[in-house]
């Protein structure tokens, strides 16, 4: 019965809130389909040189993968005692939480913990790839907490699912209410190495509702200069930390040329996969924007069981 509701409230423009979003204006195919064995809880993507980088929230790898999805590589971001795993999945009470992966150039990857439990999860990571991949980790804590003072976060849980770079920008995305936290890189890294701290914007957006839930950001990337693709699903829960009964996803894009009032042009929900109801973790370009010529996308899946499904899928406007 839901999965038949979330395409008849596909048909209706505007239907999901009183803002009207132009659905009619995109289409999405999928093309291929993948289970990712060994890989647990897919969350963050990126692409890099022919390439594609994955992490799990509950694991301690960063997962090479080829453009036929087959991992090539791990490497670790962390040190995770034996102790703390269940199977392959590091038990929920000790884990990260990566939620976020981005490519800053083709030389370095970020990723933040979700911020949604301290000092846990209270942590950053830089990834300098190469022969012998450095990775550099910095605790958050002191950075998290002044994000919570902001305006926009003070009645709401911080849970960062998305990270996205653009023009020297990091956006992180706050799943909780939908707001977007933007400051300068090169001064963040600045404040890490104990620089000042950054200066913070923070925008909310509005997003689809699907059975009475507002969808919330689980992953973006950079469209084009003054645009960004995103992804949200859409749990049965209000809780950031504990997952609920997981009743769809979809994909939009950004306007942020105006980071002041940031607005979803266009979105399409994306259609379930062998009769499973997907939570999209996040999105990635197989090429960059310029090299860009029909619109593919690939996302990353997970189904809160330790699954991980990569979608190649392409999107019409």
């Amino acid at each position: 019965m839901k999965r038949f509701l979330l395409f008849l409230l596909c048909s209706c423009v505007g239907a999901f809130s009183s803002y009207v979003y132009s659905q009619q204006n995109m289409k999405l195919s999928i093309l291929k389909t993948k289970n990712i064995s060994g890989f647990p809880s897919g969350s963050g993507i990126a692409y890099v040189g022919g390439k594609y980088y994955a992490i799990g929230d509950d694991s301690p790898f960063l997962y090479v993968i080829d453009e036929n999805f087959k991992i090539i590589e791990q490497i670790s971001l962390l040190e995770v005692k034996a102790d703390d795993f269940k199977g392959n999945r590091i038990k929920k009470k000790r884990k990260t939480d990566f939620e976020t992966l981005e490519a800053i150039s083709s030389s370095e990857l970020v990723t933040f913990g979700s911020g949604s439990k301290s000092p846990q999860r209270d942590i950053f990571v830089q990834i300098h790839l190469g022969a012998s991949p450095k990775i550099t980790s910095f605790n958050l804590t002191s950075f998290y907490e002044e994000i919570k003072k902001l305006p926009l976060l003070t009645h709401s849980e911080l849970n960062i699912e998305a990270t996205a770079y653009l023009n020297g920008q990091l956006y992180l995305f706050n799943r909780a209410n939908n707001v977007i936290i933007r400051f300068n890189y090169q001064q963040f890294l600045k404040f890490l190495s104990g620089g000042v701290f950054p200066t913070l914007e923070a925008v909310k957006v509005t997003l689809p509702i699907i059975e009475g839930y507002e969808a919330g950001f689980s992953g973006a990337a950079k469209w084009n200069d003054s645009q960004l693709i995103f992804t949200a699903s859409v749990e049965e829960t209000d809780d950031a930390y504990n997952d609920g009964e997981i009743i769809g996803s979809l994909v939009g894009i950004l306007n942020i040329a105006d980071f002041s009032a940031v607005k979803v042009e266009r979105y399409s929900l994306i259609p379930n996969s062998n009769q499973k109801t997907l939570k999209v973790e996040s999105v990635t370009l197989p090429a960059t924007s310029a090299m860009r010529c029909d619109n593919s996308v690939i996302f990353i899946t997970d189904d809160d069981n330790g699954n991980t499904e990569l979608i190649k899928a392409r999107l019409r406007f």
